[in-house]
């Protein structure tokens, strides 16, 4: 027999994840992220693509998420280009309140989706409800 009322669907992910794949964004707040990074056995070199390099955490590097007078395409490009400069860092995407978002002519999903690395997706409160799934390490 069908269902006539409305299935109870909640928009957050129930599962965390335990280690970052690439092409899988995981959802991190700042704490979260320098914790997790602290308890893996050889950390990768993290580079932070926001918009203005003073929100960059300490030893994390920068890439412009917009720039004035860049066209999305071009800020693309340099996400493109950063990728074959540093083929093993991993990318953390700068989602924090008062932050600008990546500036991309394409769904960020679709970006992100094809980046071919780990990729943090970096917000300012508890990660349990966003669009990605919390990035938690196993104890």
């Amino acid at each position: 027999m069908r269902r006539r009322e409305p299935l109870d669907i909640d928009r957050t992910w129930q599962h965390s994840v335990p280690v970052p794949m690439p092409n899988r964004p995981v959802c991190v707040t700042e704490e979260e992220a320098i914790a997790q990074l602290a308890r893996l056995p050889h950390p990768p070199r993290m580079f932070l693509w926001t918009d203005a390099e003073r929100r960059c955490l300490p030893g994390w590097g920068f890439v412009a998420s917009v720039r004035q007078g860049v066209p999305p395409e071009g800020i693309e490009a340099e996400l493109d280009a950063w990728k074959g400069q540093y083929p093993d860092a991993w990318l953390a995407v700068d989602l924090r309140d008062g932050v600008i978002p990546p500036s991309t002519s394409n769904p960020l999903d679709a970006v992100l989706g094809r980046l071919g690395r780990p990729v943090l997706i970096l917000v300012s409160r508890s990660s349990d409800h966003e669009d990605w799934p919390q990035w938690v390490l196993p104890e």
